[in-house]
């Protein structure tokens, strides 16, 4: 009985540990991966047809990217401890040698190249196209779509009695080759989409976040792919292509015919060509099957684009729009208008009436939204006082002790008929109380300093000065009023607004 295990495929980290040598990947993942970077890219560039540099001009560039990284964090094995330039580009030479990025070649004792090793030009490629930003490029997804259809939708596209071993291997593994690209197109145009949004959530007026909207987003290259899927009726082509390749998936003699042409080309045993034969046709049914889902993908991200716009400019004319910038400017006009002034000399200046009956201006932490607490639950129900008590004795209890209460009501009604006018007073020694609710009014302007007017649309403010804070250690000489019949201080009340 033959092993499970020995019939899967070898890992990909395996493979990779034959195709690179060991540490080939660790100077990206230093700090100076930059330097490293920059320093491979200008090499490939300047070498000559035969993919070699001489050593001389190798060192002069290494030390020309080190000069132009003057911020980049070097490690002691990359000559941070040197303050020399020459020792620091010797020392990354050196790393570079070490992590089979270059090569030396020497043809005589005062003749060296430095060769850059294949494997580091197919890192470089790689690193090319993920930092490439041509939206040109996807100007030729529709025309890669439609030889795609055009290929598969021909008699005896992929009829193994047509075709031989070798010409239908050739036209899976091109059709494999533009699925790829499609597919890469397609990740483009959702890079640019994220690319879009990204800006949108910094856009700093309504008028840039329409124009980024209407204007930039609608005429970008990535359209260009969302449009070849939309018009032309490239969907339903693409969906009878993928009816050909599985049609040959299902065609033993179809993938017999491959297979004997991979076995030619690669050298394959009979059941490991079959194998490849079947992952080849798999594959690029999968490819065609993830260009309608990209699509739907895509099409979110469209959405999602659509309704960020929509937030954003929401945002800017209405919560952060031309009134919020009225009222700050108002405000800042203000504060130096009425400089070194309180708010109760606010009140009496006619450019800024306040109706409030507080102001607190709150920053910092305190300025943000407290999180509101539940209060417990109060029965209103009207429960008799005692036992043998009735909801109507209750309705009493409650009369009563409303009619004893001291509140800012009481003592803003008070002064309204004592004092009518604003900036008068009046002394306890002037007035007439006679009743105990007129004495509980006293208390209530004793015990407040502000009120509400009777109309609703003013405040009542007044002070209390007292002779206790001239005569406080001599309290036989504070002198005393009988009002309701109870003996008092004196009390002077000044109405302030």
């Amino acid at each position: 009985m033959s092993d499970p295990l020995s019939d899967r495929p070898t890992a990909l980290s395996a493979r990779l540990g034959c195709a690179v040598p060991q540490g080939f990947f660790r100077p990206l993942a230093r700090p100076s991966a930059p330097v490293y970077i920059d320093c491979a890219d200008r090499l490939a560039q300047s070498a000559d047809e035969g993919g070699q540099v001489s050593h001389e001009d190798t060192q002069l560039l290494i030390r020309d990217v080190l000069a132009e990284h003057p911020q980049a964090t070097l490690e002691d094995d990359e000559g941070a401890g040197f303050s020399d330039l020459r020792q620091r580009a010797s020392q990354f030479f050196n790393k570079l040698i070490e992590a089979g990025w270059l090569q030396e070649r020497r043809v005589s004792l005062d003749e060296r190249w430095i060769l850059i090793t294949p494997q580091l030009r197919l890192l470089l490629r790689t690193l090319r196209e993920m930092a490439a930003n041509n939206p040109a490029d996807l100007r030729d997804f529709a025309a890669t779509l439609r030889s795609i259809c055009l290929t598969l939708a021909d008699d005896g596209a992929l009829d193994p009695a047509r075709l031989s071993p070798e010409e239908f291997r050739q036209t899976v593994k091109e059709l494999l080759d533009r699925v790829e690209r499609a597919t890469d197109q397609m990740h483009a145009v959702e890079t640019l989409i994220l690319r879009h949004e990204q800006e949108q959530r910094t856009s700093d007026s309504p008028a840039e976040t329409l124009r980024r909207f209407l204007i930039e987003f609608h005429s970008g290259e990535h359209m260009v792919c969302y449009d070849a899927l939309q018009q032309g009726g490239l969907m339903p082509r693409l969906l009878r292509a993928r009816a050909v390749v599985q049609d040959t998936l299902a065609n033993p003699f179809a993938k017999e015919r491959l297979a004997e042409g991979l076995a030619a080309h690669r050298e394959l045993p009979p059941t490991e060509a079959y194998l490849e034969a079947e992952a080849m046709l798999g594959a690029l049914d999968r490819g065609l099957a993830s260009i309608p889902a990209r699509q739907r993908i895509i099409d979110g991200r469209m959405a999602d684009f659509s309704r960020l716009s929509a937030q954003r400019y929401r945002y800017q004319t209405e919560m952060r729009g031309r009134r919020a910038e009225q009222v700050k400017d108002f405000l800042h006009a203000v504060d130096q208008h009425h400089a070194g002034q309180s708010f109760a000399d606010l009140a009496n200046d006619p450019g800024l009436p306040l109706l409030s009956a507080e102001v607190a201006l709150r920053f910092g932490s305190d300025s943000l939204s407290t999180p509101r607490r539940a209060r417990a639950s109060v029965s209103l129900r009207l429960d008799p006082p005692g036992p043998a008590g009735n909801p109507d004795d209750a309705q009493d209890l409650i009369r009563r002790r409303n009619l004893y209460a001291i509140t800012p009501q009481r003592a803003g009604r008070l002064l309204e008929r004592l004092l009518p006018d604003r900036g008068v007073g009046v002394s306890t020694a002037d007035l007439r109380l006679a009743t105990e609710d007129d004495l509980l009014d006293l208390l209530a302007l004793l015990a407040f300093d502000r009120a509400t007017h009777s109309s609703g649309h003013r405040v009542l403010r007044w002070r209390i000065d007292s002779p206790r804070a001239e005569h406080g250690l001599q309290p036989d000489a504070i002198p005393t009023d009988l009002l309701a019949g109870r003996r008092v201080e004196r009390l002077r009340i000044e109405r302030l607004a």
